[in-house]
């Protein structure tokens, strides 16, 4: 049976943060950007069709605080707060909000942006910059609402829509980003940062074809970007598409840019397509040259090796990281190599080690699933149908492995002979884990009864 390897999200793995709070660094779409800093400048302006005007009782403050704005704004910061009153024109109010938010202190920034919004809430700069102080604070889901707003006093621009979109991305509002992305793209198509946030969306809402597309665009453009070449590859596997995948990866691999998690899965992707040496090959280059988030997770290749019957190669993976992992595995995936490693003695090597091996290690736990059923199966093999019988049904005991143990007792009774007692244990096994393989060989059986007679 061929090994299915499972859809897997590489977006989550190669483009979050170390903490899950963000899916890339902004680049063109940078609050801190010169773009950025440059607008949020020109707004100590007033534009008096739609903000507080300005008065002639106000110039005098205006005319004070004018020369430190941009190069001295904490002195500006202080001779507003000296004339804070109930009557301050909300303008200064709004003012002094920005002032905090130019020296990053962005939570007094929301609290006098907030005053100001309460006095004149069609300000629209100050929603804006309300809306930076959460973004400057990963604080993503507080910051759609003043955008929306942003954009409903007629601010829609690229700005206001990239940051939306971006803001609807990390809170996982996938079609919300991708349609605020589409908005973005208008104003300024060839955004780097707009560009792969949709490209992203498509990925996550499984418009795969059109992600792929887009990221042949922004490959072309990036080609020493690892996480397009991932991501796209994620969407050919998504589209059953493995050799297109597998060349993506193997791409990542002879740059030198590939990590733990890209070249084991390239191996999977291999061994998948059956070309073993190149998957034992891939799997090798990993262990020796990245360390694992863990080293339980270097041995799902050699259980996959072992699903495959390719006891040659596992053995060769198996010393590959047998240092490596000693000492280093909780206590079932150490029991995982232990059997891994007795399979592997008893198919090409010495089965009778094999079954000391196992015998040891049910001594130890006696409630050890997998040795009991291996063990079963060194002993049907010799034949020794009653020691066979006897580990088979102490497996059954094992909730986790009953299943298994059920087929087991099907597969021995058919071994000597007794076909219509092979019927009992293997309907028990269908009931705890139905298997399309199992009901198969049920219904085989059923026929070689009826056809006997």
């Amino acid at each position: 049976m061929t090994m299915r390897i499972p859809t897997i999200l590489l977006v989550f793995v190669i483009v979050l943060g170390a903490q899950g709070a963000v899916p890339f660094r902004l680049s063109d779409s940078d609050p801190d950007s010169p773009e950025f800093r440059a607008r949020f400048m020109a707004s100590y302006g007033v534009n008096e069709a739609i903000e507080p005007k300005l008065t002639i009782d106000d110039r005098p403050l205006q005319e004070a605080i004018l020369p430190h704005l941009r190069s001295n704004p904490q002195q500006a910061i202080q001779l507003i707060e000296q004339a804070l009153t109930p009557e301050l024109n909300p303008a200064f109010l709004a003012i002094l909000g920005n002032l905090y938010y130019q020296i990053n202190d962005f939570s007094n920034s929301e609290k006098y942006l907030r005053q100001t919004l309460e006095k004149f809430p069609s300000l629209r700069r100050s929603w804006r910059t309300l809306a930076l102080t959460y973004v400057q604070r990963d604080m993503f889901k507080e910051a759609i609402a003043p955008l929306l707003k942003v954009i409903t006093l007629g601010g829609g621009d690229d700005q206001s829509y990239g940051l939306l979109a971006y803001c609807h991305l990390l809170t996982e509002k996938y079609e919300s980003a991708l349609s605020a992305y589409r908005m973005a793209r208008m104003f300024k198509p060839d955004s780097l940062d707009f560009r792969r946030g949709q490209a992203q969306c498509l990925l996550m809402t499984e418009q795969h074809l059109a992600a792929i597309g887009l990221f042949d665009e922004l490959i072309a453009e990036n080609p020493e970007e690892q996480r397009f070449w991932l991501a796209q590859a994620n969407s050919y596997l998504a589209l059953d598409r493995s050799d297109e995948a597998i060349a993506n990866l193997q791409i990542i691999a002879d740059a030198g840019k590939a990590d733990w998690s890209s070249l084991i899965l390239l191996g999977d992707l291999y061994l998948n397509d059956d070309v073993a040496h190149l998957a034992l090959a891939t799997y090798t280059r990993a262990v020796k040259n990245f360390t694992p988030r863990q080293w339980s997770d270097a041995v799902r290749p050699l259980n996959y090796l072992l699903d495959r019957h390719l006891f040659t190669e596992a053995r060769g993976y198996l010393d590959l990281i047998r240092d490596r992992i000693a000492g280093q595995l909780d206590a079932k995936t150490a029991r995982e190599v232990r059997v891994g490693e007795a399979r592997i003695e008893m198919e090409i090597g010495d089965a009778g080690k094999a079954a000391g091996m196992l015998e040891q290690a049910i001594q130890q736990d006696p409630l050890d699933g997998p040795s009991l059923i291996l063990l079963g199966e060194y002993h049907m093999r010799i034949p020794n149908y009653e020691k066979a019988e006897y580990y088979f049904e102490r497996a059954t005991s094992v909730a986790d492995h009953a299943a298994d143990a059920y087929t087991a007792l099907g597969r021995l009774a058919v071994a000597r002979g007794d076909l219509k007692s092979a019927l009992s244990p293997l309907r028990r096994a269908q009931q705890l884990r139905p298997s399309p393989n199992v009901q198969r060989y049920v219904e085989a059986i059923e026929r070689a009864i009826d056809a006997g007679g």
